[in-house]
């Protein structure tokens, strides 16, 4: 049964009222008023699961401190600039001849170099070096997380804007796209979506570097309404007419490689008056040569748009919260979130800190209701158990490392620079499975085997993370402080007994085994029941929820 099914049955006679007095849909539903309610080690893990990959102890401990509402302000609010992407490889060999890439030295940066080897052979080497060293660097900084919603958004509009490294093949504009989104990671959603169109990236991925008056492309111009603004939502009313009348907009927009931009070539321009429907008031564009005047006023027609606003809330929701959005969820958060982000002039940061802070991001029935993605898996299992790895800057040891949890999330689906198509991951809107698609008779073994891995070659201290909790030497308490810090839906009292039975007690039903192991220090006995027990809770089904 899915687990919010379970709850609604279970809760069916306490549904609170929705808007004007009316049950919500036959389940609990509190809306967007203020959360007042507890703050307790299971609200911190479910938020900070939500918006970072995994909740280390030390992190739960640190936010149990703060208010709730200080709490998401210091997620919110945390951002920083990480430094650039360098080069950590050495000589390049084309038919036994090695070259050197003459633009920058290791160590050094290259998002500013243009790649010129005379050679196309090496020009390619070159390319395909720095777009690893492009992954190994994002992988790192997704390790190194601060205590910051920026990783998780980040990947957020890597999904939303989707573009693929097969269809870019350039690892200078890959970084100007990525360094794009993680600029305006929690700004402005409209500055966003204009300067994406005129992204190189982008621009190369959807065709519109080719979009000429004498020949209009509508890739871009249908993916920019159907896709990045206005959605295919009931009331996403835009007509064909519209599509072509924006790929008229933005006809002539070319790529400039060195330096590396983005100009409008007025001979390519359609200048001509462009007019759309009455979804958009049938606004009339004039058309200029001038570079920014049709795309400005492209952008504030779409963004005036309210679809615009429910739509971008839409998909954060279903990326932080759940993927099935029904009526009462519509009227009592979408549509008063995108009030607000409307109202604020498209800021991505005060409609996410009103949904964080809300009551319903806290009810009990959007609590460990969907499944983790890859990088939940790796990156917060690791982060969990608070295994260490070298600052992301580190090319050396860091680099070779970094490149393991990214070829490990590629294994399971999740590759970065590569989402399947330019809707992202179908995990976040394909009906009916959604985040069920996570989880195959391909990626299931895998994630078992990464988890299994990291027990039987000591990559994880499990003897650290038993001492985690607060007496150890008792095996109920153990296995009620482990699982309370792994696993967002808690076992029930037959799975613990029988955890703890299999596991701690020699398949007997004496607890003073294990007590007296612990307080023995008799290592291969703790060692050889905590290597079970862990591999065995990392392969319950809760673990995968989040």
């Amino acid at each position: 049964m899915d687990r919010r099914d379970f709850f609604k049955k279970a809760r069916r006679n306490f549904s609170a009222p929705g808007k004007n007095g009316k049950q919500s849909a036959g389940r609990m539903f509190a809306g967007l008023a203020p959360y007042t309610g507890s703050w307790t080690i299971n609200e911190v893990t479910h938020l900070l699961k939500r918006t970072m990959f995994g909740a280390k102890k030390a992190d739960i401990d640190y936010f149990l401190t703060l208010s709730p509402d200080a709490a998401i302000d210091e997620l919110l609010n945390n951002i920083v600039a990480p430094s650039p992407p360098v080069r950590d490889y050495g000589l390049l060999e084309d038919d036994g001849v090695f070259y050197d890439d003459l633009g920058v030295v290791q160590g050094q940066t290259w998002v500013n170099d243009p790649n010129t080897a005379s050679a196309v052979e090496i020009r390619g080497q070159i390319n395909s070096r720095r777009v690893d060293s492009l992954k190994k660097w994002w992988a790192g900084l997704i390790i190194n997380q601060g205590r910051s919603i920026q990783e998780k958004m980040v990947l957020f509009w890597h999904h939303h804007f989707s573009i693929q490294e097969s269809e870019v093949e350039n690892a200078q504009f890959l970084y100007r796209h990525h360094n794009l989104l993680r600029s305006n990671v929690l700004g402005n959603f409209k500055t966003l979506a204009r300067e994406v169109t005129i992204d190189p990236a982008m621009l190369l991925h959807l065709n519109g570097y080719l979009n000429s008056r004498q020949a209009p492309d509508e890739n871009y111009a249908r993916e920019l309404q159907e896709l990045f603004t206005i959605g295919k939502g009931n009331d996403s009313l835009y007509t064909e007419d519209d599509v072509i009348a924006a790929a008229r907009v933005l006809t002539g927009w070319r790529i400039n490689s060195n330096p590396l931009g983005a100009y409008l070539d007025a001979s390519a321009h359609d200048t001509g008056s462009k007019t759309f429907s009455a979804f958009y008031n049938n606004t009339t564009i004039t058309g200029s040569t001038v570079p920014d005047q049709e795309l400005d006023a492209l952008m504030n027609m779409i963004f005036s748009n309210t679809e615009a606003a429910r739509f971008i809330c839409r998909k954060l929701y279903k990326w932080f919260v759940y993927y099935e959005i029904d009526d009462a969820t519509e009227a009592d958060v979408i549509v008063p979130m995108a009030a607000l982000l409307q109202s604020s002039n498209y800021e991505i940061k005060p409609a996410l800190a009103l949904l964080f802070k809300s009551e319903h991001f806290f009810d009990t029935i959007n609590q460990a209701c969907y499944i983790k993605n890859p990088f939940d898996i790796i990156v917060g299992t690791l982060r969990e158990f608070n295994v260490s790895f070298p600052a992301y800057t580190n090319y050396t040891t860091g680099y070779p490392l970094f490149y393991s949890l990214y070829q490990n999330a590629a294994d399971m689906q999740q590759q970065l620079f590569q989402p399947p198509d330019v809707a992202g991951w179908p995990s976040y809107y394909q009906e009916p499975m959604h985040y069920e698609l996570w989880v195959n008779s391909n990626s299931l073994p895998k994630r078992a085997d990464f988890t299994d891995a990291l027990v039987n070659d000591a990559v994880i201290d499990i003897r650290a993370f038993a001492n985690y909790s607060s007496n150890p030497a008792d095996p109920n308490q153990l296995i009620d402080d482990i699982t309370a810090l792994l696993l967002r839906y808690p076992l029930s009292t037959n799975s613990k007994n029988y955890v703890k039975t299999n596991f701690l007690l020699n398949n007997t039903t004496d607890d003073t085994i294990w007590t007296t192991a612990w307080n023995t220090n008799n290592n291969t006995v703790i060692n050889t029941s905590l290597r079970g027990l862990f591999k065995f809770i990392m392969n319950l089904p809760e673990f995968h929820l989040c």
